[in-house]
């Protein structure tokens, strides 16, 4: 479940990697559970900082085109991208 969740914001915003240096708080919703973040790039990485579960679950995720690493609820998270599951768009609601 929580490379679902995190997959559903680092994928969303990977091509956005190359072009975005800081932008505005965004957030989406999965299964009842809104994630709000910040994104910027550090390094020609996108990195994407924010909370879940109104702010009790901080999260910190470095997304390239290959991976995932960084902190989610402060344990450890690093996956590949081709572990990544396809979210239907209906799963998730952007732009709460």
């Amino acid at each position: 479940m929580i490379k679902t969740v995190i997959a559903a914001a680092a994928f969303a915003l990977l091509p956005a990697v190359a072009f975005a240096e800081e932008a505005p708080k965004q957030s989406f919703t999965y299964q009842g559970v809104t994630y709000t973040y910040t994104s910027e790039v550090q390094n020609g990485v996108k990195v994407l900082k924010g909370s879940a579960y109104n702010g009790k679950v901080p999260f910190e995720l470095k997304v390239t085109k290959n991976g995932v690493s960084g902190t989610f609820n402060r344990a450890p998270v690093n996956f590949d991208m081709h572990e990544v599951q396809h979210l239907d768009n209906k799963d998730v609601v952007e732009g709460q």
